[in-house]
């Protein structure tokens, strides 16, 4: 069977002009998250009045049939004329884990890493899935019973210009005059907002948790850079502990007035006192890339661990601290030494409950309280 799709996809550049009197919303990573999604359009109070722009990674990373759920409603709601779903590198997945010169690659991604559309579609075929299966027959299988994916994911684009004020790119664009030909370097730009120039039109992006750009606070909510030109919205949903997906709203085109809600999937408590704590002096958040620790001592369900690069000491969740199999050092997933204050009233999501901390998080900022205030609840 001819392949339905191009291992190298060529950049699709659309060009709109929408009345300068509507609201545009913007959200990306998704991540198979479709309850969240739908409840964040519904807080956002989405209609067709609106512009909906999805700015990439609509499936990948999320619960079992998720994935596939979630791609399937996107594509439903692109039928509509105001809603303009775009590429991210996850939703490459079928460009780049299913040809046959990927099945190493594919077979790590099935069978060890999991949370794929790939496991959802197994699943949903009642395919069996294991290290020594015949992957050309399940790269078959998906094109011959799923050319729609196909068809869609070749016509997203990788760049909206919006009249004569916006880009919106997953990844990042270092220069608008000098797009790529080719799509993924667009896609896949980490660390863009920390590495990029500014911009010459405002660029609205994706991909990367804006909690990896803040190295003294865990906070997952939007960037709004007006000086450089960039808005970075992932918010980190099933990425970071503690992500979320962040809804951007423009009031209008007229105004160029920003402003966001978000939502997780996290359960929420309401606190019932005021609860005050003296952080440090200096506030420390573990980013990607620099987070190798060592383990000081543990208490129940936490470790205190040292920061290397910063020397500090911060309390971990003992399921946060891995060890890398080549070199045996230690390394933190996301961590802070950051403890909540927060007043009676206060709802806020709860990242992990454990003793004798959890991790919890409020307003879009993440950071620890003790259990005990919980358990009031």
């Amino acid at each position: 069977m001819k392949e339905l799709i191009e291992l190298k996809k060529k950049t699709i550049i659309k060009k709109l002009n929408i009345p300068t009197n509507k609201r545009l919303i913007f959200v990306s990573d998704i991540h198979g998250d479709l309850e969240t999604f739908k409840r964040g359009l519904k807080k956002i109070n989405f209609n067709s009045d609106d512009y909906l722009f999805i700015i990439g990674d609509i499936h990948e990373k999320g619960d079992a049939t998720y994935n596939l759920k979630t791609l399937r409603y996107v594509i439903e709601l692109s039928k509509l004329p105001n809603v303009y779903p775009m590429a991210g590198n996850c939703d490459e997945v079928f460009r780049f884990i299913l040809p046959d010169d990927a099945k190493d690659k594919f077979l790590y991604y099935t069978n060890i890493k999991k949370h794929s559309i790939l496991n959802d579609i197994a699943l949903e075929q009642n395919y069996p899935l294991s290290m020594d299966m015949d992957v050309s027959d399940f790269v078959n299988m998906v094109q011959n019973k799923y050319p729609e994916f196909y068809e869609f994911m070749d016509s997203l684009a990788d760049v909206i210009f919006i009249n004569d004020s916006l880009v919106l790119v997953h990844g990042g664009i270092d220069d608008i005059n000098n797009i790529p030909d080719y799509s993924i370097s667009m896609l896949k730009y980490d660390k863009f907002y920390e590495l990029s120039k500014p911009q010459e039109k405002l660029m609205i992006v994706g991909h990367y948790p804006t909690r990896n750009y803040r190295g003294d606070i865990s906070c997952v909510n939007p960037i709004f850079d007006f000086k450089k030109k960039i808005i970075s919205i992932d918010g980190g949903n099933h990425i970071v502990k503690g992500g979320q997906i962040n809804f951007v709203y423009l009031e209008s085109l007229e105004s160029m007035k920003f402003g966001y809600i978000w939502d997780d999937h996290y359960p929420r408590e309401e606190i019932k006192h005021d609860v005050d704590y003296d952080n440090p002096s200096t506030l420390v958040n573990i980013t990607f890339g620099d987070n190798e620790v060592e383990i000081i001592e543990q208490d129940l369900d936490f470790y205190l661990v040292r920061h290397i690069k910063t020397n500090s000491k911060m309390w971990v969740h003992t399921s946060f601290v891995y060890q890398d199999k080549n070199t045996k050092k230690l390394y933190a997933y996301d961590a802070s030494n950051n403890f909540l204050s927060v007043r009676k009233g206060d709802i806020v999501s709860v990242v992990i409950k454990a003793n004798p901390y959890s991790v919890i998080k409020r307003n879009g900022y993440i950071g620890l309280i003790d259990t005990k205030y919980l358990d009031e609840n």
